[in-house]
């Protein structure tokens, strides 16, 4: 899959998540920000986390797993969190 075709599925992932707070934490960071983040397969794999995971970690009502520390640091920057 091109790079460019991975980044539309990244960000159609991240806007339609089904949870309305993290379809607005995840997918407005992933408008503004998709461009710029260097591991796409990293990305894509923490799409598959369970939405309550992911906002527990944004919010840091949850350890975040090593993996994705910088990701949810850079999301939690994004949104002055």
């Amino acid at each position: 899959m091109s790079t460019e075709n991975l980044s539309k599925q990244l960000l159609y992932r991240s806007i339609h998540r089904g949870c309305k707070e993290t379809d607005f934490l995840i997918g407005d960071f992933a408008e503004s920000e998709l461009a710029k983040i260097e591991d796409l397969e990293l990305f894509g794999k923490f799409l598959e986390e369970d939405d309550l995971k992911i906002y527990d970690w944004i919010l840091a009502k949850e350890n975040t797993p090593e993996q994705y520390e910088g990701l949810v640091q850079q999301i939690r920057e994004f949104h002055k969190i």
